[in-house]
């Protein structure tokens, strides 16, 4: 990721499912996402969606983008990816 890099995170919200395809999922807030990332990226902004599945059921996902703090260099990016 170049210095400025900025990403995109979706996953389940606290309202969404608690299982997907039988499995157990984690569901993430705004706030957990800040808090795991804010040392390395700062937030730029999040939403929620609403999905409607095939079987006529709605899921909540949180979708965030964040931007990498410019004084965080990880090994990779001293390597050039």
């Amino acid at each position: 990721m170049s210095p400025n890099g900025s990403m995109a995170i979706g996953t389940f919200s606290p309202n969404g499912p608690t299982k997907c395809s039988g499995l157990e999922i984690k569901q993430c807030t705004e706030e957990t996402l800040y808090q795991t990332l804010r040392q390395h990226f700062q937030k730029i902004r999040c939403i929620t969606e609403d999905h409607t599945t095939p079987f006529n059921t709605i899921q909540n996902f949180l979708f965030c983008s964040f931007r990498k703090v410019a004084s965080f260099t990880s090994f990779h990016d001293k390597r050039g990816f």
